[in-house]
């Protein structure tokens, strides 16, 4: 008996170290801690020491500590309540709610093909920017250009003029149709960059900083984020620079391991399409980046729709235009709202080799289904959309 109370306080004293020594204690989604016999618990250690050992096995192979899919539950005093009379959903203490994204990449993220005109407006309360560059005193109601400000010299610099429109607008509207809650969103993107500059120390240290000053500015000013995100478009560069595949994953999880180190949760990526001239000429980035998705903790799959838009939708040789870039924000928020709301990632079609894309790790069992867009009338599908859109609002707003 001494041995075995001997035994539970070494446990106890253990998991209290480990737990001191996260910046994050997280738990599994509706989980009960029940009391265990000793035999449980010995199963259990068992069942850990498995686990362990694949991944040891898997960080041999890659040299990533991969994310579990699991979330920090809200503490006893910020659990969701609901909305309050302003229709927003807030914690039991009374803090907003927000789920924080930043939007990362190269051009076609910036919106270089964009038009601000053709780009939907955002109602208020329904999206909002922190400019951590430009003004990280205040949320702004999103607008096109969505991160017109936000370059820093040294660091992530678009030159004036490169966001002309971008997918935030339409993925803020369907977001917060799907979930009730708004984003706040935050750019961190420049035109004709690859993996290799975003590993610099002026890009790091800039990203690092916009993900640092925003946080900071939410928690102190009563905000409660309840989920951290990157959407990622980017890998044109790579390919021009003829990166190989396993090289790009690298230099990925370079760049994204210290905002993981830091608390954030997923990384959804957007594949890119083709260039207006040759059709298949990010064949092998796009593949790598679905594996990645499928495969890695790390990442998620935002949308690989562009594999399948005509170069019809494209303004020069490497951009689209905003009825594209819109199209693009409405599937990636699907993606990403899936995901808040399920924990688990959206099984979705890959129309770059033209299936159905299933996630690994997810209790999916290989016969579900997901089918494509018709993308031959870009135009037709957004008006489609829009009209859904209003009467899903409007049914919330009613509620």
């Amino acid at each position: 008996m001494k041995r075995i109370l001997s035994l539970a306080l070494l446990i106890t004293m253990t998991i209290s170290l480990c737990a001191c020594n996260d910046e994050r204690v997280v738990y599994p989604v509706e989980v009960v801690k029940p009391e265990k016999t000793l035999e449980e618990d010995t199963e259990t250690k068992d069942s850990e020491a498995a686990e362990e050992k694949n991944e040891e096995k898997a960080d041999d192979e890659s040299d990533v500590d991969v994310p579990s899919e699991e979330f920090v539950l809200l503490e006893d005093d910020e659990e969701e309540e609901g909305p309050d009379e302003s229709g927003t959903i807030v914690t039991h203490d009374g803090k907003p709610v927000i789920d924080l994204i930043f939007f990362m990449g190269q051009s076609n993220m910036s919106g270089a093909g964009g038009d601000k005109e053709l780009a939907p407006p955002v109602t208020e309360g329904h999206g909002y920017e922190f400019r951590a560059i430009s003004d990280p005193t205040r949320l702004y109601n999103i607008e096109e250009p969505f991160g017109k400000n936000e370059s820093f010299i040294g660091g992530i610099c678009d030159i004036p003029g490169a966001k002309k429109g971008s997918i935030v607008s339409c993925f803020a509207n369907e977001y917060y149709a799907l979930t009730g809650v708004p984003i706040v969103g935050v750019s961190a993107s420049q035109g004709a960059t690859t993996t290799e500059i975003w590993q610099s120390a002026g890009f790091q240290i800039d990203m690092q900083q916009r993900y640092d000053i925003t946080v900071n500015w939410l928690n102190d000013n009563g905000y409660y984020i309840r989920n951290r995100y990157v959407v990622w478009f980017q890998g044109e560069s790579d390919a021009a620079n003829h990166v190989q595949p396993e090289i790009y994953n690298t230099n990925m999880d370079n760049i994204i391991r210290p905002l993981f180190i830091k608390g954030l949760n997923k990384v959804f990526i957007i594949t890119p399409g083709r260039t207006l001239s040759i059709k298949n000429y990010f064949d092998d980035i796009i593949n790598q980046q679905l594996d990645m998705c499928r495969e890695s903790g790390y990442y998620a799959l935002g949308t690989n729709i562009l594999s399948d838009v005509s170069a019809e939708y494209m303004v020069d040789e490497w951009h689209y235009n905003q009825l594209v870039l819109n199209i693009i924000g409405i599937e990636t928020a699907k993606s990403v709202a899936c995901y808040t709301l399920n924990r688990k990632e959206r099984i979705d079609y890959d129309y770059e080799n033209d299936r159905v894309y299933i996630p690994n790790g997810f209790d999916y069992t290989g016969e579900e289904s997901a089918e494509p867009l018709d993308l031959s009338n870009l135009q037709k599908l957004q008006d489609e959309y829009w009209d859904d859109y209003l009467v899903r609002i409007n049914e919330k707003n009613n509620g």
